[in-house]
């Protein structure tokens, strides 16, 4: 069994406005920039799985992938990780794991398959009142799990 890790972000957009991401602005000068986390188990061919994996989750020409497990963007205050609870529809995975059952002779098997949001937070500022305040903006615990880094 081998895990593998796309961290894949926009070649073309740079941190913008934070106050995007909350539902009242805040007075703090902070911007942000986000990605999505594909993780991956899978059995068999890794090469082939990781070929296969790029093909679904990466638009080459305008995206960028971080492969190596380390974060893909760097300097951040803070950075909240969600995700789609388990039993929760989640349509991009579902999109996926259909992409991937309507393959024939695939030389690997995958095994699951999780997806999370990133978003870094740049800036300076009180990080955990920051962190809480952006974490109930953009997280809904009904249906998100979350961390922050």
């Amino acid at each position: 069994m081998a895990t593998l890790t796309f961290e894949v972000f926009s070649r073309f957009q740079s941190a913008t406005d934070a106050n995007k991401l909350l539902y009242t602005p805040i007075p703090d000068q902070l911007t942000y920039n986000h990605t999505r986390l594909y993780t991956a188990e899978v059995e068999g061919d890794t090469e082939a799985a990781r070929a296969y994996l790029r093909s679904v989750v990466v638009e080459p020409i305008s995206q960028r992938v971080q492969e190596d497990g380390t974060p893909a963007l760097s300097g951040e205050l803070f950075c909240i990780s969600y995700g789609i609870k388990k039993g929760a529809l989640d349509l991009e995975k579902e999109a996926i794991l259909t992409n991937y059952r309507g393959r024939k002779g695939l030389p690997f098997t995958l095994t699951a398959l999780t997806i999370t949001q990133n978003i870094y937070i740049f800036g300076s500022g009180d990080k955990q009142a920051l962190a809480a305040r952006f974490c109930n903006d953009v997280c809904n615990p009904a249906i998100h799990t979350y961390s922050v880094r």
